[in-house]
């Protein structure tokens, strides 16, 4: 019988060296991070987006503005020639090479009392998607949405009840 207490010292002797020679044989680095940070995208308006004077009638229209400011009117929209619209003009600022996208948010116009609404959505815009040097000009257009008989006035997203389209620039 002394025998077989033997055979579970061994087995533990074997076990315990086998664990030794396991973490004898463990080592630690240190690992390296880097970064590179770029200069962050900013953007400015230059020129404010203009539909000029338009008017409507008695069903509902919509004045289409592309980026180099042509209009083009739709359903009972009219455009006044004599008041040419301008497109928006915006330059955004960032790093060099680095590509981009743009995107747009729907905003709405409202007559000096706040009221009248008008839409404004359906951006287009002419920029190339990529900083070729660390600032890129671009315009802007639009379609803005005029109701049923749109009452005259000077329309703004700046008036009361008004909201101004936003545009945000990511890097891809």
């Amino acid at each position: 019988m002394k025998n077989f207490n033997l055979l579970p010292r061994l087995g533990l002797a074997v076990t315990l060296t086998a664990l030794t020679i396991t973490v004898a044989n463990a080592d630690t680095i240190n690992g390296t991070a880097t970064a590179t940070v770029i200069a962050p995208l900013s953007i400015v308006e230059d020129t404010a987006m203009n539909f000029g004077s338009i008017s409507g009638g008695p069903a509902i229209g919509t004045v289409i503005m592309d980026a180099a400011g042509g209009r083009t009117p739709t359903g009972d929209a009219q455009i006044i020639a004599a008041s040419a619209g301008t497109a928006g003009a915006f330059t955004i600022t960032g790093e060099s090479g680095q590509a981009y996208s743009i995107s747009f948010t729907d905003g709405t116009l409202t007559d000096a009392g706040g009221a009248n609404p008008m839409t404004v959505d359906t951006f287009t815009n002419n920029s190339a998607g990529s900083l070729a040097a660390a600032t890129e000009s671009f315009s802007a257009g639009a379609t803005l949405h005029l109701g049923v008989n749109q009452p005259a006035g000077a329309y703004s997203t700046a008036n009361g009840g008004g909201s101004p389209y936003t545009i945000t620039v990511n890097y891809n």
